[in-house]
């Protein structure tokens, strides 16, 4: 009889079967032996490596978090009923039920492209990054450098010493974030992905501090100040707005509260579509230059 891991493997390599490149944005190559997309493609739009996805389709008895399994869920484009099937196969039963419930609808994928130059974002209840537009994608630090179960805006904030340097006002902006996440917290008790991250966060001294105040918010009067790497600081207003046709996610845009950051939002996204958006060691040369033009008043160009 075949083992829960064994079967979870034939379920995954059966839905990347199903899936053509076109449907998730891929070029259809050329010499391509097998049906669907290739094991690394599937790797590389959920973000793990591909020696460690090949595992998991193998059968063999690695352990992935429910983060990564949306993240797999959703470059497989599962169904409801298939993400259930797949987090019960992977031993998450109580998160079976509540499979889907972060998945990103393609209508909303288009609005939040729509939406640039405004950064904009989708984060589940748990505050994991679910989708985002490329302007929100290089706003701190190329979000996808960071592991799926790592994209957490409260941890991020909290804990990523790269993100913390970025925010001009990162302790105001993280006791209004923590905050507005106990509130949520509140309506979603029984939802199985809290008490991991919960867990997880309290390893942090100051998130300890400032969940157990047990000061609960909404919406804030604190907006992002934000140096980019790439354009200079930010001056940023934030709307949230919850998505109608799935509750448990909430759309974030970051609107310009000045004309200069209007100027430089711009100016990131002309540097995102021609190319010259650069990455780890560079960016962080960038920062010290463009730091150094934000004090002249200039902008990155």
């Amino acid at each position: 009889m075949a083992t829960s891991s064994e079967e979870l493997g034939v379920f995954l390599k059966s839905r990347r079967a199903c899936v053509t490149p076109a449907e998730v944005g891929l070029p259809p190559g050329t010499r391509r032996r097998v049906p669907g997309l290739r094991r690394e493609e599937v790797a590389v739009l959920a973000n793990v490596g591909t020696t460690w996805y090949t595992w998991l389709e193998q059968g063999r008895r690695v352990q992935p978090s429910i983060t990564v399994l949306e993240s797999i869920a959703d470059a497989l484009l599962l169904s409801h009923a298939e993400r259930a099937h797949l987090f019960r196969l992977a031993g998450y039963t109580a998160a079976a039920d509540h499979a889907g419930e972060s998945a990103i609808s393609d209508r909303l994928r288009t609005t939040l492209d729509q939406l640039s130059p405004f950064p904009a974002m989708v984060t589940d209840s748990q505050y994991f990054l679910r989708a985002y537009n490329q302007s929100y994608r290089y706003l701190v630090h190329d979000i996808e450098s960071y592991a799926p179960e790592d994209r957490n805006n409260v941890l991020l904030t909290l804990a990523d010493p790269q993100w913390r340097a970025a925010f001009v006002n990162v302790d105001d902006y993280a006791t209004a974030l923590v905050a507005r996440m106990r509130g949520v917290y509140g309506t979603t008790l029984t939802d199985p992905a809290w008490p991991p991250l919960l867990e997880r966060l309290r390893t942090v001294p100051r998130f300890v501090d400032l969940w157990d105040s047990g000061a609960v918010g909404v919406e804030s009067r604190c907006q992002p100040q934000i140096r980019n790497p790439y354009v200079g600081t930010l001056m940023l207003h934030t709307l949230g707005f919850t998505v109608a046709e799935n509750t448990r996610l909430t759309l974030r845009v970051f609107q310009p509260a000045d004309n200069t950051t209007q100027a430089r939002l711009e100016t990131l996204q002309n540097l995102i579509e021609t190319g010259r958006i650069e990455t780890g060691q560079q960016a962080r040369r960038h920062l010290t230059a463009v730091t150094a033009d934000d004090d002249r008043g200039i902008v990155a160009g």
